[in-house]
């Protein structure tokens, strides 16, 4: 089953997401430049470049101003981790809460923070203006550097990934230690230029948003190596994923989206209101748009949660494991077409077979899968209206 913008299914253990293009995107809040936006304890928060801090507990229907403490309008970073959440501005102190946005305390001038993140029970902040990556082992009371990150600045994503903690800059590319005494070492090959503004994992799939027209890469090997995925000509901002969806936004051409790994992207703009994003989050109702100049934008998710056995087709296969031929044991309540995939761990397609209608009951379909490499995929299947999946293992 292909990317359907009316339609798109998303099976992810014994949980299904639904997004339809029946809805769109609806800006919510004041518009403005909304460089930050972040979930944090079950509310939204959203920071205006030159405004205050507001908070929404209803998924942005309402917001109040929370920006008690905060000294400096330039906000353009919002990070949750260990709990706390951290404000990063860009002319003056960074900022932490340890009470939900209520109010605010200094902790310090980090050199307009960029990011907050939590690697190896560790806090650590990059820096968009020289101070290269600080960490914190007091909750961000106190700092400390790292190594000097020489012929990189301009910090902006981390990621934590594989026991090692990257960090992509606008100079230099991506850089990568394992503990916070570490000398930073670069992480760059195959990439088309070293300005990297986004990460996010996709399972074990690593994809970094490039600036400079470079658009998506991706890694198999935790950064090791870097394949083109898309986009190019595109300025990515923003990177997110939602199981095995991947969002990626752009500098003037909006949102996209990928379910086959970043084999293939689709335009997903509809109602948004500026093209300019900045990020991208989600809080499992709602995904979320930071827009420069439309303030933060909301698209709808549909989230359905039902176990394999209350769906009302029923699927099994077997042997388990498989060596080679498998049979997917299917029963119908009414007739139906049958689509059966096979997908690996990435959410690739790699073996599909479709059928004519078949009549209610008992049917089985016979895999030759012998070409297919070892490991745990998952077998989907759609049946007129219904669905349902089961894991397979492939000696």
């Amino acid at each position: 089953m292909g990317l359907n913008l009316y339609h798109t299914l998303l099976f992810t253990g014994q949980f299904i997401i639904t997004l339809s293009a029946a809805a769109q995107w609806l800006p919510v809040g004041t518009g403005g430049n909304a460089y930050s936006i972040e979930t944090h304890n079950g509310a939204l928060f959203a920071g205006n470049l030159g405004g205050a801090i507001q908070r929404s507990t209803d998924h942005g229907d309402t917001w109040t101003e929370t920006n008690t403490g905060i000294t400096a309008a330039s906000n353009w970073c919002l990070s949750s981790a260990q709990g706390i959440l951290f404000c990063g501005t860009q002319f003056g102190a960074a900022f932490r809460s340890t009470d939900d946005g209520t109010t605010w305390e200094n902790i310090g001038l980090l050199g307009a923070a960029r990011g907050f993140i939590e690697h190896n029970d560790t806090l650590y902040a990059c820096q968009w203006y020289g101070g290269g990556v600080d960490y914190s082992t007091d909750g961000g009371a106190t700092w400390q550097d790292t190594d000097t990150l020489i012929g990189a600045n301009g910090f902006w994503p981390m990621i934590s990934v594989n026991g090692d903690l990257l960090v992509g800059g606008q100079t230099g590319g991506v850089r990568r230690i394992t503990h916070s005494t570490d000398v930073w070492t670069s992480s760059n090959t195959g990439l088309a230029n070293t300005e990297v503004y986004s990460f996010t994992t996709v399972g074990d799939i690593l994809f970094a948003g490039l600036g400079n027209g470079g658009g998506v890469y991706r890694s198999d090997d935790f950064g090791a190596t870097w394949t083109a995925s898309g986009l190019d000509g595109n300025i990515v901002y923003a990177l997110h994923a939602m199981d095995t969806l991947l969002f990626a936004g752009t500098s003037n051409a909006g949102v996209f989206m990928s379910s086959d790994s970043g084999a293939t992207w689709t335009a997903f703009n509809t109602g948004l209101n500026n093209l300019q994003v900045a990020r991208l989050t989600s809080d499992g109702v709602y995904l979320y748009a930071g827009t420069l100049g439309g303030g933060v934008n909301r698209y709808g998710i549909t989230t359905g949660v039902a176990e394999q056995r209350d769906r009302t087709i029923g699927i099994s296969a077997y042997p388990v494991p498989c060596d080679g031929r498998l049979t997917t044991a299917i029963e119908l309540d009414a007739a139906s077409e049958i689509t059966a995939q096979l997908l690996d761990a990435a959410g690739r397609v790699v073996a599909e077979q479709r059928t004519g209608v078949r009549p209610a009951g008992p049917h089985q379909l016979i895999w030759n899968l012998e070409a297919v490499a070892p490991g745990i995929y998952c077998c989907r299947v759609v049946a007129g209206t219904v669905h349902g999946s089961v894991r397979v293992l492939v000696e």
